[in-house]
């Protein structure tokens, strides 16, 4: 379990935010590994879609819970908006988009990318940062 590894490795927690993809699947409850709950908060989609979430971001609690704001769009995408700045400059924030685009198996199999334009276009005064597994392999 390269995840479960990751989350015990103490250098970790220099990180203030994990975008991950494809977490560990909890067989037993809608959530993920979680060896990390002193450092980090756990935010992932967990809405009424069938099937687990496919993206989650591990947020670093010495982040002020109120300069970041999760949200969910599927169990493919989710964002995490975070402000910054100080008293003397202005609060800015910046949206970072965490995707899963499913492997396709044929051309009729459905893709995340037409929701990613959408929610890339719907938030286009702010900076963003889209990452994420995008299952998009050249044919060689």
């Amino acid at each position: 379990m390269v995840m479960a590894s990751m989350l015990r490795d103490p250098r970790i927690h220099e990180y203030d935010i994990l975008a991950i993809q494809e977490p560990w699947r909890n067989p037993f409850v809608a959530t993920t590994h979680h060896p990390a709950k002193r450092v980090f908060h756990l935010c992932c989609p967990a809405g009424s879609e069938v099937g687990p979430a496919w993206v989650c971001f591990f947020i670093n609690k010495r982040l002020d819970h109120k300069k970041w704001q999760f949200k969910e769009h599927s169990r493919d995408i989710c964002s995490l908006t975070v402000e910054f700045g100080d008293d003397q400059q202005e609060e800015q924030n910046v949206i970072i988009h965490n995707v899963y685009n499913p492997a396709r198996r044929s051309e009729s199999d459905s893709t995340v990318l037409v929701d990613v334009r959408t929610i890339l276009h719907d938030n286009q005064s702010s900076e963003q940062i889209l990452l994420g597994d995008f299952n998009l392999h050249h044919p060689l």
